[in-house]
């Protein structure tokens, strides 16, 4: 197991728990009862640490286009938790730079970025019409 399998684990888990969590709670009509948060989180860090168990497993085997979306979707969430953890901590602008739409946005173009950045030449090639 090597570092990139490593952060591509726990990137998945954290993605894994904020979809997860995020679909629970707006199922369950979150906003309304306190028990909804609890539940959604519940659910999602479940379904996150299953994300993280199978990639750590699996991730090793994979090659071309299903590990470049491996790193993608491992990209967003740590991406979205460092930007979070940025207005967290409160560093001067932080709140007014990343708003929700922009944070999400962000953390959305960074995985797009490296999952074509991680496709890159090892996608096979179609022949040329010439």
């Amino acid at each position: 197991m090597n570092a990139r399998t490593i952060l591509s684990a726990v990137g998945a888990a954290i993605t894994t728990f904020l979809l997860v969590g995020a679909m629970t709670m707006t199922l369950l009509g979150g906003g309304e009862a306190p028990a909804v948060g609890i539940i959604g989180v519940f659910v999602g860090l479940i379904a996150g640490l299953l994300a993280g168990v199978l990639v750590s497993t699996y991730a090793g085997r994979l090659s071309g286009l299903p590990a470049a979306a491996v790193v993608g979707y491992a990209a967003f969430g740590i991406t979205f938790i460092a930007i979070a953890g940025l207005r967290y901590v409160n560093v001067p602008g932080a709140d007014d730079v990343f708003t929700f739409p922009v944070h999400v946005g962000i953390s959305i173009a960074v995985a797009v970025i490296l999952t074509l950045s991680a496709a890159r030449g090892r996608l096979p090639e179609r022949p040329s019409d010439v």
